[in-house]
């Protein structure tokens, strides 16, 4: 199964493909949806599931195959608590936003069991607690705050006094009512019930543009073809094109390994201690095998040049810490942080029939399977104070918010400038197999990688986004922009939005 980069993710390892993937444009090309979902991932094939239950015809429209993005490359934590601690959200939205936040979270893990039961799907689900924890005296306050917060919106959190972890800490909390499972192996069978009930999806396609026009959409793939919807769904990570959401969502890359342990552990569970960035850790049974997963280092996308360095910090926190076999897989991937700490889930500003979901944090497996719970409601014309609290027309100046728009357009005026400086080289023969840098060469400014059997690719550097200059990852063997989170393969093709076209190549002798 393919992913968005180099790496391969512990779950694509253990992961066929959900179909098929052949395309079917003309097959669907004539007929009219309900709604079209553009991406496979966790948010738009469990709402594709949860429209087509409420009796919708729908059509997922995917770039590549089933989980080629961030939940092919998740670590799979379903939990109730997020990224932006629930003290910071009483801050932010007031106490009655945080409970409302909390009760839809556990409503979540409720909804996911239930799919599990329903559709008999085999995922490795299993519940557990996840230990919260301060490594250093000086987070004591923060945890204590976070406690304490938890006890106001009623997530059920109990002081301890050990982990079952062997990392040190000062103090502890226990949060309980916690999942996890094997992420692909949950989608793919979301995939199989939906198209079993007559459920249309188009993999290997690309959506170019569409019109909205009197309440009736109409896409248009890479293919020519064009599909017709009453809604349009936007289920891609981050909304593609030039919009707001480019300013109000940061690109972070997080890195992650998968290591096989030496032996049983008594309780599977989850902990993070609170450094920023924080590391997270889990265990993982597959069958009769115990894993230990990993995670952790993550920066702005393109913000650092030895991505592999990351690799290399994990496992030195792995040896310092744990007993194990050996390592079965390392990858990074990518989540968007939202300028003011919560997900933007509902109706696009401006348009009553388009849709996003996005801006998850490093919470998708939450966020992304309570969009399902979300969308639908509004198409019904329901609203709710979930509905309300995450909308994507909220205006609500904070300073998080200021924070996260800040280093978005310092990223862009950076890496603007870095146009002019790129490497000057006068032999591209100079450039070794399996490098990649963005070079002066006759005048021009290209982004060049030399793959390993000595074939130079070139290419314009400019994304066709915002026009930043991209930056070479040589752990996912991608080019990344900075300012807005675009990848590209060495070729030139996208990878991920909000771009919606490829970086151009330069012909050489």
């Amino acid at each position: 199964m393919n992913r968005d980069g180099n790496t391969t993710s512990f779950w694509q390892a253990t992961t066929a493909a959900a179909h098929n993937q052949s395309k079917k444009e003309l097959e669907f090309s004539h007929q009219h949806f309900d709604t079209i979902i553009v991406g496979a991932g966790i948010t738009g094939v469990t709402l594709a599931k949860e429209l087509q239950n409420r009796g919708q015809k729908c059509l997922i429209i995917e770039k590549a195959n089933v989980g080629f993005g961030t939940t092919g490359g998740t670590t799979a934590h379903i939990n109730n608590f997020f990224d932006s601690s629930y003290d910071e959200v009483i801050s932010d939205f007031g106490e009655f936003g945080a409970k409302t936040l909390a009760s839809a979270a556990k409503d979540t893990i409720k909804y996911i069991k239930s799919n599990i039961i329903k559709y008999h799907i085999s995922c490795e689900y299993n519940e557990c607690s996840s230990f919260l924890f301060s490594a250093e005296e000086k987070q004591n306050d923060q945890l204590e705050k976070i406690f304490n917060s938890h006890q106001k919106v009623g997530i059920e959190t109990v002081k301890v006094h050990t982990i079952p972890f062997s990392l040190p800490f000062e103090n502890a909390i226990e949060i309980k009512g916690q999942a996890q499972f094997h992420p692909l192996r949950y989608i793919n069978k979301l995939i199989k019930e939906f198209e079993k009930e007559g459920g249309a999806i188009v993999t290997e396609t690309q959506v170019m543009n569409f019109e909205n026009k009197e309440g009736k959409v109409k896409v248009l793939t890479d293919g020519e073809t064009y599909f017709f919807a009453d809604n349009l769904v936007w289920a891609t990570h981050i909304p593609p094109g030039n919009n707001r959401f480019s300013v109000l969502l940061a690109p972070y890359r997080s890195y992650a390994l998968t290591a096989k342990l030496d032996n049983p552990v008594m309780h599977l569970a989850q902990s993070a201690d609170l450094y920023d960035p924080y590391h997270y850790v889990r265990y993982h049974k597959s069958n009769d095998d115990y894993y230990i997963i990993v995670g952790g280092y993550d920066h702005m996308t393109g913000g650092e040049e030895d991505t592999e360095q990351h690799f290399t910090d994990l496992t030195a926190y792995l040896d310092e810490h744990f007993k194990y076999k050996n390592i079965v897989a390392k990858w990074s991937s990518q989540y968007y942080v939202p300028a003011d700490g919560l997900a933007y889930i509902g109706q696009m500003p401006g348009e009553n029939n388009i849709y996003i979901s996005t801006g998850y944090n490093g919470n998708g497996m939450t966020f992304g399977s309570m969009a399902a719970l979300i969308i639908p409601d509004l198409m019904e014309g329901k609203t709710t104070p979930l509905s309300d609290l995450l909308s994507p027309g909220r205006v609500k100046p904070i300073a998080s918010a200021r924070n996260v728009i800040s280093e978005v357009i310092n990223a862009t005026t950076h890496f603007v400038k870095d146009k002019f400086s790129a490497e000057k080289i006068k032999d591209l023969d100079k450039i070794a197999a399996g490098e990649g840098k963005i070079i002066k060469h006759d005048g021009s400014t290209i982004a060049a990688y030399r793959d390993m059997k000595s074939e130079l690719h070139l290419l314009s550097p400019v994304c066709p986004h915002t026009g930043c200059n991209v930056v070479w990852n040589p752990s996912e063997v991608t080019w990344d922009c900075p300012c807005h989170g675009s990848r590209f393969c060495i070729d030139g093709t996208l990878l991920n939005g909000p771009a919606m076209s490829d970086l151009k190549k330069i012909d050489h002798e």
